[in-house]
């Protein structure tokens, strides 16, 4: 931008390298994004078991906020662990522990978060009343090192949930 405006050439090298940066910046957010993601999930794994919470059976590392959490840093308000059982979905992590009832969920889908934007990813949403309240857990995949085959993972998730919704599990 500096060139642009330095040179007034709206077409010349300056555009390049706003290109470029564009481009460079897009596979750093893609490569880097989930810097340290498994440190991470053993850090916090080795964090519940001392709590004598430890982690049993299949879980997925994921990222979490609630719905009325926001920023253009980061998407993630906490971390944690996602448990599909039969009966319900339960979400843990340092701070929270949370269980949310097949027979209260209505809804799985997508929504989207600021990794959206760069088409890198954007949250699972689980739609569910409780009584007479409205629910939405939030929830993004961290279970692979870069944020596009995180993405990819959410669309498998996301099936994967709509079967268990269905009782196709």
């Amino acid at each position: 931008m500096f060139l642009i405006a330095k040179q007034g050439q709206y077409l010349g090298s300056g555009l390049w390298f706003l290109v470029a940066s564009t481009i460079v910046g897009w596979f750093a957010v893609n490569q880097f994004g989930f810097f340290e993601n498994e440190k991470m999930r053993k850090h916090l794994e080795r964090i519940l078991k001392a709590q004598e919470r430890p982690i049993e059976g299949e879980f997925i590392f994921t990222g979490f906020a609630t719905p009325k959490y926001s920023s253009m840093v980061d998407a993630h308000e906490d971390v944690g662990f996602l448990r599909i059982m039969p009966d319900r979905l339960q979400f843990i992590s340092e701070t929270r522990s949370m269980e949310i009832l097949k027979s209260d969920v209505k809804e799985v889908g997508y929504r989207a978060n600021v990794h959206s934007i760069l088409g890198l990813g954007g949250w699972v949403s689980v739609d569910a009343t409780v009584g007479n309240r409205k629910f939405r857990l939030l929830v993004e995949p961290r279970e692979r090192n870069t944020m596009l085959t995180s993405k990819k993972f959410r669309r498998r998730l996301v099936t994967r949930l709509n079967g268990w919704l269905k009782g196709e599990e």
